[in-house]
């Protein structure tokens, strides 16, 4: 039994020493072919159609390498193997022609990207490149690389969780070291310089000792894993027997603590290996919807494409050019459309809520919500005459409501109805202490397969999903989010076999309806006007935008500078800011304005913001990217309003003069 024990014992440590190579093979696999995936959307870029401008190449480049700081150098080189555009560019002394010429070769001879060997460098650093092929018309005509230290590939397993005594360490095609947990300055080098092998999985490492180890490959990249923990440690069971069998009695009081104390530990591991494999499922999940989301992009893409090489081809053909500027206005649409419905996944804040007529709103989003289903499942909306109306984000209610409805399609395979109902609930029927003020319950009903119960509380848990094909499981939760953003609450119930009842409790809006009377692109804009933005293609749209409808335009990189403009500038009377810029950020700058030029209009203007998103209170108008000119006339006419008329106010100090 004694030595029974030993071999199962030696057996899970060897599964376990497994798995972890394996596991650090699939982390490292992962971001390998992100780095691939990464420069092969670079190389399709339109910057890098043949022949790349020189300063279009460095622009790009900074900015790339400003965003992913491993990439420390960007070329571009030949067939030849002669780099031909670097950034940083090549010291004057420097060579040439491309170190490891074999993966090079195997870019053009494959036409596919590819992770080199190890090299080290003329100053003696190691590194190893990943390389794409600008690829265009019917063949390869250079090669994108980008240079990359092994520290990046040391940090990823550094961070993989190896217990504190294990070492780990990556070798290439060339069995030379890339990286190792243990051994700086062996990058490049021999891998037995660092790690000796001296048979059946055990290896002498400098400055360690022996190791047991375990190997694995990574798919489609001749670079290998090796884990190791130390044999004291591999054959310490064996040890721990031999000393039971002489000590008779006491040997048994021993085994007995020494199997409880590694069952527990074999029980940590295993829970930790089953988290990370949960969060590597997460990641796939938020990979297919990233990958839907490029897609859907790239098509936008396409449309803008299209447009800007029809235009430039038939400048002068005035039906033609209406007619592509009306698709790429509706792929702006889209767009936005797109970014909205990415954002709501991690949308904390009500930004964006506005008073909605809920019966008036269903009633638009009928042909939308029809598309959520099929034609097997009819749809029936029953709404009261004297329903409230609610204060939420649009386009978060459309997303929810598409969401409630795609579950209950496919809850419904055979077809059945689907019913959205809502009634006025008072604040003092809610048992809930997290709820405050007046809500409207919105519930949508089916007739579908309903829900397990020991799933009901579980289905707006992320990632959770009964879906037979694997479904991500991100809809309900998005759902939540959005309820819950907005000061509300959501419940489900379900009686399995006969459907399920989503309850969106939404908080009552106590604003009253404007009615849009379509003259606020008629209203004047002010007539000098600062603009603050500190990325200079976004500035010089927005200053192309307003040319020719302002009169004076001025602009500003940062906060810092506007205020300097302004000290110099009198007659400024408006200003638009970019929400997010290094230093001063643009609601800073409000507060400043608001101290220092309180007679100024100020509009601010956002892709994303995260103070916002975190529950920040802006008391200023703050414009969404894209905008139309519209949507900033009604901006600039509601700080205009908000603000007080002191045109009958004479201040102390003039009537103290008046009087002398």
């Amino acid at each position: 039994m004694g030595w029974f024990i030993i071999n199962k014992q030696q057996a899970e440590i060897d599964a376990s020493v497994k798995d972890r190579a394996g596991l650090l093979s699939g982390a490292l696999q992962r971001e390998l072919d992100t780095q691939l995936q990464l420069l092969a959307l670079v190389a399709e870029s339109p910057r890098m159609d043949l022949p790349v401008s020189k300063t279009s190449f460095g622009e790009t480049a900074r900015r790339i390498t400003t965003r992913l700081p491993n990439w420390e150098q960007v070329r571009v080189t030949n067939e030849d193997g002669e780099v031909v555009l670097a950034f940083p560019p090549l010291l004057p002394s420097a060579s040439r022609k491309v170190i490891d010429q074999e993966s090079h070769e195997q870019v053009f001879r494959t036409n596919t990207g590819v992770i080199g060997n190890v090299v080290v460098g003329a100053r003696g650093r190691a590194a190893f490149a990943v390389r794409v092929p600008i690829e265009r018309g019917d063949r390869v005509r250079a090669v994108l690389s980008v240079v990359i230290r092994p520290a990046m590939i040391t940090l990823i397993l550094q961070r993989s969780g190896l217990p504190k005594n294990w070492s780990a360490w990556v070798v290439d095609s060339r069995d030379r070291l890339v990286s190792a947990t243990d051994g700086p300055g062996f990058e490049g080098r021999p891998s037995a310089e660092f790690a000796q092998a001296k048979g059946s999985g055990r290896f002498d490492v400098q400055g360690i000792g022996s190791l047991h180890t375990a190997e694995a490959s990574l798919s489609g990249i001749p670079w290998r894993v090796r884990v190791g923990l130390p044999s004291a440690e591999y054959e310490r069971p064996a040890q721990q027997a031999t000393l039971l069998l002489v000590l008779a009695s006491g040997a048994i009081i021993c085994l007995c603590a020494t199997a409880s104390f590694l069952f527990y530990r074999e029980m940590q591991v295993r829970a930790a290996e089953q988290e990370s494999l949960a969060n590597w499922q997460r990641m796939d999940a938020l990979g297919k919807l990233t990958g839907q989301a490029a897609h859907d992009f790239n098509n936008l893409l396409m449309v803008f494409q299209s447009g800007v090489e029809g235009i430039e081809r038939r400048r002068n053909d005035e039906e033609r050019v209406t007619r592509l500027l009306g698709h790429m206005k509706e792929g702006l649409s889209r767009g936005k459309s797109i970014t909205r419905r990415l954002l709501s996944f991690a949308r904390r804040s009500n930004q964006g809520a506005e008073h909605i007529e809920l019966g008036q709103k269903l009633e638009e989003m009928s042909p939308l919500l029809k598309q959520a289903l099929n034609d097997s499942i009819a749809i029936e909306i029953r709404l009261p005459d004297d329903l409230w109306p609610i204060q939420v984000d649009p386009a978060g209610l459309e997303i929810a409501m598409i969401n409630l409805l795609t579950n209950a399609r496919e809850a419904m395979a055979v077809g059945g109805l689907v019913t959205i109902t809502a009634r006025n609930i008072p604040e003092a029927a809610f048992e809930d202490k997290k709820l405050k003020g007046p809500m409207v319950a919105l519930t949508v009903t089916d007739t579908g397969s309903g829900i397990a119960t020991s799933d009901i509380e579980r289905v707006f848990e992320p990632f959770f999903s009964t879906k037979a094909d694997g479904g991500p499981g991100l809809g309900l939760t998005q759902v939540h989010g959005f309820v819950t953003s907005c000061g509300g609450l959501i419940k489900a119930a379900s009686l399995q076999g006969h459907g399920s009842a989503f309850t969106l409790l939404i908080p009552r809006s106590n604003a009253i309806g404007e009615a849009s009377d379509g003259s606020l692109a008629h209203r004047e804009l002010p007539d000098c006007i600062l603009i603050v933005d500190d990325t200079p293609a976004s500035l010089e749209s927005a200053r192309l935008a307003l040319e020719g409808l302002v009169p004076t335009l001025f602009t500003a990189g940062n906060g810092v500078e506007a205020l300097e403009i302004l000290k110099r500038e009198t007659g400024i009377r408006g200003v638009i800011s970019d929400i997010m810029m290094p230093g001063m950020s643009g609601i800073d700058l409000a507060d400043e304005l608001a101290k220092t030029h309180p007679e100024l209009s100020v509009v601010l203007m956002t892709g994303y913001s995260d103070r916002l998103e975190a529950g920040a209170e802006v008391a200023i108008p703050v414009l969404m990217k894209p905008f139309t000119q519209k949507d900033l006339v009604a901006a600039f006419l509601a700080v205009r309003s908000s603000k007080a008329d002191y045109t009958n106010v004479i201040r102390l100090e003039r009537l103290s003069q008046i009087e002398g």
